[in-house]
C-alpha cells in the first residue's frame, strides 16, 4: 500500500511539472485573435430594413431614440429621431422599437427586417414578461400587422446610424 502512495506521489509530481512546462513555455496551443468586420448588411431584395436605437441618460430621464429605413440597395428611405423621458435603458430601446414600427405601419412597409443593438429587447418580444407590458403588447399587435418582419440583433458597429440619431435626439431633452 505504500509503494501504490508513493506512486500516486511521483505520477502527481510528474504530470504538475509538464503542467508547469506547458503554461511557461511557448507552446503549440496559442490563442490567436479573429478579427470579425461588424457592419450594416442589406436587407434582402425587394425588403426595407429599420434599424432602431434607444439611448438613456439616467441623470434626468432622458432618453432619445433614433431609426433607418433603408432599401436592398442600402439607399436612405427616411428616418425619424425623437426625445422622450424614460425609466431605463430597456425602456427607451423599446420606445425606438415601437417608433419605427409606427412609422413603419403607417408607409405601409409590409416587407420589412428589423435590426437593434439590444438583445434584452428581442427577448421580451419572444417571451413573457410583466415588465413594459403595454409596450411590449403594442409591438406585437404592430408586428403582427406588418406580417411579423424579421426581428434580429446586430452590433452597436452595424447599428451605427440608429445610433447616431437616438444620441443627437437626447441633446434636445424632451419637456413632458
Amino acid at each position: 500500500m505504500n509503494n501504490l502512495n508513493c506512486n500516486l506521489d511521483t505520477n502527481k509530481t510528474i504530470h504538475l511539472a509538464w503542467e508547469f512546462i506547458f503554461f511557461i513555455e511557448k507552446n503549440s496551443f496559442t490563442y490567436k485573435k479573429v478579427k470579425t468586420e461588424i457592419k450594416w448588411d442589406k436587407p434582402p431584395k425587394d425588403m426595407i430594413k429599420l434599424n432602431c436605437d434607444g439611448i438613456f441618460s439616467s441623470n434626468n430621464s432622458a432618453a432619445g431614440l433614433g431609426g433607418a429605413f433603408r432599401n436592398s440597395n442600402g439607399d436612405w428611405i427616411m428616418g425619424f429621431h425623437n426625445a422622450i423621458q424614460a425609466f431605463s435603458p430597456t425602456h427607451a430601446e423599446l420606445m425606438a422599437l415601437l417608433e419605427g414600427l409606427k412609422i413603419a405601419k403607417e408607409m405601409n412597409f409590409i416587407n420589412l427586417e428589423i435590426e437593434t443593438d439590444c438583445m434584452d429587447i428581442i427577448k421580451l418580444m419572444y417571451e413573457d414578461s410583466n415588465n413594459f407590458s403595454d409596450i411590449i403588447f403594442e409591438c406585437r399587435w404592430l408586428m403582427h400587422q406588418l406580417k411579423l418582419p424579421i426581428l434580429k440583433h446586430n452590433f452597436r458597429e452595424g447599428n451605427e446610424v440608429a445610433h447616431l440619431m437616438a444620441k443627437e435626439a437626447i441633446k434636445y431633452p424632451s419637456s413632458t
